[in-house]
């Protein structure tokens, strides 16, 4: 079950006191982190082809684009966010921006023995379903506090609620997330995945 998170604002625009503001089941921190946000609009089914920590074939029935971000999941949990390097009929390469996490999978380079060959990570064949998301509004926001299941921001106009949404901060893996309120430009945005409290508030990076 999402937890609950919502600025002090969306708290006095929804009536809540403090005390019930105080039993949010994860504790806050006020910060201020530049991030960007991604609204999902529509998700399309792809089958992985092969991976590797660093790269996937796919194949689909819908047409993409060769520089084109797409977001994949295998378990619509987690995601991982690539560009569309080529493409040719119904396939598609995609150069992932973070290490794709598959067991399986290694992280050894394989280098091959023919002459001419580049070096690459090992690539393990696969029939997977996938969900893909094409990257249509991508808009930069500000992070003013954070939980561990949770964060509010400030976003603009727009959002809806009930919406999901994926956030990157910095250059950390993605958070996919869901809008629980909005109002006066900001949303809250509760999560499954556990938001990397440490690394964001403790790291200069």
């Amino acid at each position: 079950m999402f937890g609950l998170f919502r600025t002090r604002v969306a708290d006095n625009l929804l009536g809540e006191d403090f005390e019930t503001r105080e039993k949010r089941r994860h504790r806050r921190h006020k910060v201020r982190l530049a991030a960007s946000l991604h609204p999902i609009d529509v998700y399309q089914d792809v089958v992985i082809n092969d991976a590797s920590r660093s790269g996937l074939m796919g194949e689909s029935d819908i047409e993409v684009e060769v520089g084109q971000t797409l977001f994949v999941s295998l378990d619509e949990l987690t995601f991982v966010s690539g560009t569309v390097r080529w493409t040719k009929g119904r396939q598609f390469g995609l150069d992932l921006d973070d290490p794709l996490n598959l067991p399986g999978l290694a992280p050894e380079t394989d280098h091959g023995s023919e002459i001419g060959h580049k070096p690459r990570a090992d690539r393990v064949k696969l029939d997977l379903p996938a969900r893909v998301h094409f990257e249509q509004s991508t808009r930069p926001v500000t992070i003013r506090d954070l939980s561990r299941h949770g964060m509010a921001m400030e976003a603009g106009e727009g959002l809806l609620k009930g919406q999901q949404v994926l956030v990157r901060i910095r250059d950390r893996p993605l958070i996919p997330g869901r809008i629980q309120w909005n109002g006066g430009g900001r949303i809250g945005i509760s999560s499954n995945a556990e938001v990397p409290l440490l690394q964001l508030l403790y790291s200069d990076d």
